[in-house]
Parts: C-alpha cells; sequence; structure tokens
C-alpha cells in the first residue's frame, strides 16, 4: 500500500521548458514540446519529475507517438524532429511544409499540418520520409484521425477538410464556425475548439456534418479524451472544461496553470502543458 504522499496518480505541478505548448504520452514517459526553449521535456509519470531534455527544432509545438518513436513539428524550422524514446535522442530531421503546427498517426502514416502552405505532410514512420503533400484550406492548425479519415481543421477558411488516408485526398469539406483550431476524436464524434468564439463543435463522422456546439472557456486550445470525457483547455480563463459526450456538456471546470494550451491523457492522469507558466499540470481525471 501506498501512502497518498507515493500515489502515482495524485495531482501535482511540474516545472518544464518556456512555453510548453504540445503534450503525448509514448506508453510510459509523458513528452511536452516547449516553443521558446526548442527542447521537449520527458516527464516520468510515476514520480512527476523531468527525467530529460532533449533538444529539437525551433519552436517545437505538435507531439505525436507512432508506436515506436516521439514526432514533434518544428513551427520556426518548417521540419519534424524524431526521438527515440528508449534513449531520448533525435534520430531524425524531416523536412516537410512551411511552419508545421498539428501531427496526428492514424496506424499507419504521420499527418503533419502546415499552418502556411496550407498542406498536410505524410510521413511513412518506416522510412522517416515525406511519401505525399495533401492540399487543404487556408491555415490548417490541427488534425485528428478516426482509423478511417483525417480531420485537419483550417482556420482562415471556417472548415474542416476530410482526408481519406487509402488515397490521401481530400474527399469532403465540412463548413464549421470560425476560427477552428484543434480537434480530436472520442471513438464516436470528432471535437473541434473554436478559438474566437468560446465554444467546441462535435462532427458526426458518419455524416460529416456538425450535431453539436458547446460553450466552453475564453480562447479554447487544446483536446484531449480520457475514454470518458473531452477536456479543453481554455488559454485566456486558465482553465480546463470537462465535456461528457454522452450529454455534450461541461461537467466541470478545473483551474490550471498560466495560459493552458496542450493536453494529452496517459491512461490514468491528464497533462495540461500551461504555456505562460512553464509549467504542467497533472489532473486526476474527472
Amino acid at each position: 500500500m501506498l501512502a497518498w504522499f507515493d500515489d502515482p496518480g495524485k495531482a501535482a505541478t511540474i516545472e518544464v521548458g518556456s512555453n510548453p505548448y504540445g503534450v503525448a504520452y509514448d506508453g510510459t514517459n509523458i513528452y511536452v514540446s516547449n516553443y521558446d526553449s526548442d527542447s521537449v521535456s520527458v516527464i516520468d509519470p510515476t514520480t512527476s519529475t523531468v527525467t530529460a531534455t532533449i533538444t529539437v527544432g525551433t519552436g517545437p509545438g505538435g507531439v505525436a507517438y507512432d508506436g515506436t518513436n516521439i514526432y514533434v513539428t518544428n513551427f520556426d524550422s518548417s521540419n519534424v524532429s524524431v526521438i527515440d524514446p528508449t534513449t531520448n535522442t533525435v534520430t531524425a530531421t524531416i523536412t516537410v511544409g512551411t511552419r508545421p503546427q498539428g501531427i496526428t498517426f492514424d496506424g499507419t502514416n504521420i499527418y503533419v499540418v502546415n499552418e502556411m502552405s496550407g498542406t498536410v505532410s505524410v510521413i511513412d514512420p518506416t522510412t522517416n520520409t515525406v511519401t505525399t503533400t495533401i492540399t487543404v484550406g487556408d491555415g490548417p492548425r490541427y488534425a485528428a484521425s478516426t482509423g478511417d479519415l483525417i480531420f485537419v481543421t483550417n482556420y482562415d477558411d471556417e472548415n474542416v477538410s476530410v482526408i481519406d488516408p487509402t488515397t490521401n485526398t481530400v474527399i469532403e469539406t465540412i463548413a464549421t464556425a470560425i476560427s477552428p483550431f484543434a480537434t480530436a476524436f472520442d471513438g464516436t464524434s470528432i471535437y473541434v475548439t473554436h478559438t474566437a468564439l468560446n465554444e467546441v463543435s462535435v462532427i458526426d463522422p458518419t455524416t460529416n456534418t456538425v450535431i453539436d456546439t458547446i460553450s466552453v472557456g475564453a480562447w479554447p486550445i487544446g483536446l484531449a479524451f480520457d475514454g470518458t470525457y473531452i477536456y479543453v483547455t481554455s488559454l485566456d480563463d486558465d482553465n480546463v472544461s470537462v465535456i461528457d459526450p454522452t450529454t455534450n456538456t461541461v461537467t466541470t471546470t478545473i483551474s490550471v496553470g498560466d495560459r493552458p494550451f496542450g493536453v494529452a491523457f496517459d491512461g490514468t492522469n491528464v497533462y495540461v502543458a500551461n504555456s505562460g507558466s512553464g509549467t504542467v499540470s497533472k489532473l486526476r481525471p474527472r
């Protein structure tokens, strides 16, 4: 038995680099990109301590895991750093489009969203090469996979591009509200944050239509699903809204650090990157 202070699932605040941005879990550790430090912090979730700091490209943002490696988009370098989590070293650097931001893995390929190029670079993780480039909308930000389709938010076009990964072509465009930003999949629906509207849209991926809209905190940014609830970071409110996807209502709001951005779940806790305070909030799931 553990004393309360030895509980690896207890809440914590962890200091990382400057302007932490993206968060991902590889089955063992939490990886946090530090935009202003050009680094990635590796957090041991059992001790809530940073065990390694990895230098990557300039302005690291999105982070994803493909079952073998960690992929980090470097916004100001226009490339992707590949990290081997067994050694926590960069093993490859892949040139992509201009100002890559969001990144996702669909079970086969890595999809990198290039904000200034209006494209998505498709990386084969077995060779770490770009195999194709897909044109999407204007100002794309983030992407999420349902396993069958890739959904990409186009911030400036106020829509979402739907990519068929078997052909790597855009098969549909879904009109949304203004400023679609991050996106996540809960196994049933696609959730999209709208930063300027303080709301989240819910898309039915079987019909590719917006079926609901949920009011959340000010300037919603990041999204994550913990198997039960959707977590939405609100950059201007310093909190996280917790959405019950069975009712699409906010059930509670959790205060975190300054200007929360990225968020991820490790199977036990929810991790929130607080871009303004250089910390990560470790939260118990609700």
